[in-house]
């Protein structure tokens, strides 16, 4: 019989104890948290025999074979390996770690005292998740070309400060959500799996939205995970002879499998619940003497705390190469000459290619010689409030000599916060304002305010290019 001790008492907490009943080769022991009010209502609804308000005195029970993890994102590495140090078996909660080194400094320790560690991915252990298996390695819907994954949902507002989902450093949808998508892609992507480019939204120092393009050089990937909007969370994995999608990737009982354009749909139930599965595959672990798992291992949960590494990169670190691009941008874009005609195509352009995103714009060209707004154009849910936006942006590229974008990443790059760009002071250095220039020279402004994730810059420059006829480098990072 194993002996379990719960290490934190939350709401997941709760579902693993109401799923652990089903394991018959388990029982809940002990239980450890913070708060005695908690306990006793723990204690009352589960009847366990222990009660702990110190950690380290719960870890030194003899009597507890295994621990459950469900501590908040920022404490599973500390004690994860205090546990693991006191030979206490280990199912931590996802995600295991904040990032690839922490995993890294667990695996080592669990490796070294032979004490089995394990994160809780329980997507890989659920009934459909093994037929998922079998059809792919089958050849059914032939080689993997691309896979799609999300986990989009609106965070409610009370959350907001309150849990760890919107605390810096362990907060973001990235570590919340990513963690499933990141394991369905590493499991069929190559371990060397690089960002393409990248769209996010930051708020208070937390990553509310991510869309991030990968490529492993044979396969495409996508994880779209976000804490602002609702989307269906699911998968698309597809071959070059069929696809499958997954309904629910985090908890799948449904797939449809397409192929010579006819649809088949599978459905196989949890058994019991889908905490069940990564429960009982544990115990088994347990049973016959492993140290690790060979359906979610050290290393996969390393490849997974990688990935999300590096697309969290993508929008968190800058350097003085991403600046280049950015000059690149401006010293390639270039009029010959610039007159009213020419602002009345770039605008049409904006307009026809913001068919292609997910919001709408306010468009402003303003012409220098006599500050005259040559262009303007409204779409139907945008207002004066965008107009505002926009002279804020446009300043911002006046006062920087570059795009208004170019100036909030400087800032990033240096470390150095300049006072005169700020919101308090009517400028903002973000996406939205781009110098239209003829020979070097700049003769006006393009300013957009409308869409999400920084995509303001990223139309202007489509625009410019389209309209001009140049490629311009692809700026890969995420746009301010």
């Amino acid at each position: 019989m194993i002996r379990w001790g719960i290490l934190g008492a939350g709401n997941i907490a709760k579902r693993f104890a109401q799923s652990l009943g089903n394991e018959k080769r388990s029982e809940l022991y002990a239980i450890a948290l913070r708060s005695r009010e908690k306990a006793k209502l723990f204690e009352e609804e589960f009847g366990v025999e222990k009660v702990y308000l110190d950690f380290d005195e719960f870890l030194s029970d003899e009597k507890i074979d295994a621990i459950y993890l469900s501590l908040p994102h920022g404490l599973h590495k500390e004690w994860a390996i205090k546990a693991l140090k006191k030979g206490k078996a280990v199912l931590c909660e996802k995600p295991a770690v904040l990032n690839a080194k922490e995993m890294e400094e667990i695996a080592e320790v669990s490796r070294e005292e032979k004490i089995l560690f394990m994160e809780a991915m329980k997507a890989r252990f659920t009934p459909m998740h093994d037929e998922i298996r079998k059809i792919i390695d089958s050849g059914e819907i032939g080689e993997i070309r691309q896979i799609d994954t999300q986990i989009c949902f609106a965070l409610p507002e009370e959350y907001e400060g309150k849990t760890y989902h919107t605390q810096p450093g362990q907060g973001g949808c990235l570590l919340d959500s990513g963690t499933y998508c990141a394991s369905w892609l590493t499991e069929y992507m190559d371990q060397d799996i690089f960002l393409d480019h990248i769209y996010a939204t930051v708020k208070n120092e937390t990553d509310r939205y991510v869309d991030a393009y990968l490529s492993d050089g044979e396969i495409q990937g996508r994880m779209e995970v976000a804490f602002d909007r609702n989307k269906p969370r699911d998968a698309m994995i597809y071959g070059d002879k069929g696809s499958i999608y997954i309904h629910d990737l985090h908890r799948c009982t449904k797939i449809d499998i397409t192929k010579d354009g006819i649809v088949s749909t599978k459905e196989i139930p949890y058994i019991n619940d889908d905490f069940y599965g990564e429960i009982s595959h544990f115990v088994d672990l347990l049973e016959n003497g492993k140290t690790e798992s060979d359906v979610m291992s050290l290393d996969d949960s390393l490849k997974c705390a990688k990935l999300l590494d590096t697309i969290r990169r993508g929008f968190s670190e800058y350097d003085e190469n991403d600046l280049k691009i950015l000059e690149e941008h401006e010293r390639i874009l270039q009029y010959d000459s610039f007159a009213s005609k020419d602002a009345l195509a770039l605008g049409n352009k904006l307009v026809e290619l913001c068919s292609q995103y997910d919001n709408e714009l306010a468009i402003q060209i303003e012409r220098l010689s006599d500050h005259l707004v040559i262009f303007q154009y409204v779409m139907d849910h945008k207002s004066e409030r965008n107009f505002g936006f926009i002279r804020m942006k446009e300043k911002a590229a006046q006062l920087s000599g570059h795009s208004s974008m170019y100036q909030g990443i400087l800032e990033k790059v240096s470390g150095i916060k300049d006072e005169r760009f700020s919101y308090q002071n009517g400028c903002l250095a973000v996406g939205g304002s781009f110098p239209i220039r003829v020979n070097n020279e700049t003769v006006g402004y393009v300013s957009v305010s409308g869409l999400h994730e920084g995509k303001d810059y990223e139309i202007i420059v489509r625009a410019l290019s389209e309209v001009l006829n140049k490629e311009i480098p692809v700026f890969r990072k995420a746009m301010l």
